[in-house]
């Protein structure tokens, strides 16, 4: 039981560092989150400007990083205080 808690706490990490990431990126380049639509090309866009390309992994896990950057933009816009 412990192991699948410790599990847990990890995979919470990392979703916790993929939603900063986008937001650091996001106020970086110096883009507003009121014109972000949230879109795979858009968080793809910031993959790519991060990493250096989108590898094949992050294509199958497209689904929960997209969760991950709509959750980051959600968290930049500013009449969410």
């Amino acid at each position: 039981m412990e192991k699948a808690a410790s599990f847990r706490n990890v995979e919470r990490e990392m979703e916790r560092f993929m939603i900063n990431l986008f937001k650091r990126r996001i106020r970086q380049d110096g883009l507003n989150p009121r014109n972000l639509k949230g879109t795979w090309s858009e968080a793809s866009a910031i993959l790519r400007a991060h990493f250096g390309k989108v590898t094949r992994m992050a294509d199958q896990n497209q689904h929960k990083l997209l969760n991950f950057y709509r959750a980051a933009v959600d968290e930049l816009k500013p009449d969410r205080i």
